[in-house]
């Protein structure tokens, strides 16, 4: 499975990805991006089946990244999880109107990113 970190903040792409290493959830590529914008274009140049994203960063943030996922056919069914500090029911509400499984907030354990990986890739919203 390969993966794409969108986040603003290397330091948390840092702990997503000892994260994911620690889940052993079969992960083979870890693709990073630091806003919405830089994320579209990896997702032109790579196939990513999990996306982690947040929802706070400047150029394009990740609700307008949902949006322009949604708009192509090839990606429009890849999971994301989104990953913020925000935990209003009106924002949760529009990620998953735009597609997101799912939440994780900031700050998170290694358990908790896990369980909603699971939950994810698995079913339904986590």
């Amino acid at each position: 499975m390969n993966v794409l970190l969108i986040d603003d903040s290397m330091v948390i792409r840092k702990m997503l990805r000892r994260v994911l290493g620690e889940c052993n959830l079969g992960v083979n590529e870890i693709h990073e991006a630091g806003d919405g914008s830089a994320a579209l274009k990896v997702l032109e140049a790579n196939t990513v089946q999990l996306i982690l994203c947040d929802v706070n960063m400047p150029v394009m943030n990740g609700m307008e990244f949902l949006e322009e996922k949604q708009k192509n056919s090839a990606w429009k069914d890849i999971p994301v999880l989104m990953v913020t500090t925000e935990g209003g029911m009106e924002n949760v509400m529009k990620a998953v109107q735009l597609g997101a499984k799912g939440y994780i907030h900031k700050p998170f354990t290694t358990d908790e990113v896990k369980q909603k990986l699971l939950q994810c890739l698995g079913a339904g919203v986590a």
